[in-house]
């Protein structure tokens, strides 16, 4: 009988380490997406996480870049908090796998990391033998993620944003079964209108490289940008803008995939694609709040808290 299965209940935030998500779910949800990834080969594993892929490009590109472009020469210095929620659509919970010689169709519908209980498909010829996929990992309609961030501006009408965190700083996660988690990630963003002083609205250029490891399986980068318009209404500030997000996970493992055993080393694309943001934020005194919605193959909800002026 050949089989694949595995199915711990888990939440979202394990992945995406969001930071206030407790020790010990979160380690169980780690050790049971490695070892639900290594139940693949090289071929039959693309499909089990491109969702993943791509939910982790489109959730890394959000909250960089939420209001009025930087000051022209006025030097500002803040820390933030931005995190962001990926919609889980029904697209992003199947995909089409192929089956083994012998089974007939050749293809059938299995969960994604994301889905739920993968169904069993029964040899053609031979009683008894049946082949499943794993069972998806994820349980949820969102998948969140959540870091702090350092906003340096003032130079030129540019300013420059670095986020970062990881598990090995957080000690309810010091488990010997939880593989450290480091995300990554550096922004940038050069005020437009200091060029033209009588446009209506702001307008700014942006970009921002992110990264993100997960202990010697995952290694996940991506590159976004970004043209941004606000305008502000006393304390209200409204946004949006257009994003080009794009990105690969490198997955590197030893298959426990009976038919294909052994080194995995392999990427997983998670296809460049524009997508529109639309937001609002509060604005007070060396405090800033914010939240917006980005539209795109995956949706995502992002927000956060700013200090500082």
């Amino acid at each position: 009988m050949t089989t694949h299965h595995t199915r711990p209940q888990v939440l979202a935030a394990a992945v995406s380490i969001l930071v206030v998500t407790g020790g010990p779910a979160a380690a169980v949800a780690q050790s049971g997406l490695e070892a639900g990834i290594r139940q693949y080969n090289a071929t039959a594993i693309k499909g089990y996480v491109q969702p993943l892929a791509d939910v982790l490009v489109a959730n890394l590109a959000g909250g960089y870049h939420n209001g009025a472009p930087p000051p022209e020469s006025r030097f500002t210095v803040t820390l933030e908090f931005a995190g962001s929620l990926a919609a889980i659509s029904d697209e992003l919970r199947s995909y089409t796998a192929t089956l083994p010689p012998g089974f007939q169709p050749a293809t059938f519908s299995t969960p994604t990391v994301f889905g739920g209980s993968a169904p069993a498909v029964n040899h053609t010829l031979i009683s008894g033998i049946s082949y499943r996929g794993s069972d998806g990992l994820v349980d949820g309609d969102y998948f969140p993620s959540l870091a702090p961030q350092l906003r340096v501006g003032g130079l030129a009408g540019t300013e420059v944003i670095v986020r970062w965190v990881s598990s090995s700083v957080l000690p309810y996660l010091k488990d010997e079964d939880f593989p450290e988690l480091t995300i990554f990630g550096i922004g940038a963003r050069h005020n437009l209108s200091r060029y033209f002083p009588d446009m209506p609205v702001g307008v700014s250029l942006a970009a921002s490289y992110n990264t993100l490891a997960f202990g010697d399986i995952i290694d996940l980068s991506s590159v976004s940008f970004a043209m941004q318009a606000n305008r502000d209404f006393g304390y209200l500030g409204l946004y949006g803008g257009l994003s080009s997000d794009g990105g690969s996970m490198n997955l590197t493992y030893e298959s426990t995939d009976p038919s294909s055993s052994g080194a995995v080393d392999t990427d997983v694309d998670a296809s460049r694609e524009l997508r529109l943001t639309i937001g609002a934020a509060l604005n007070i005194p060396i405090l800033r709040v914010f939240a917006d919605a980005t539209f795109g193959g995956v949706s995502t909800y992002s927000f956060g808290l700013r200090i500082g002026n």
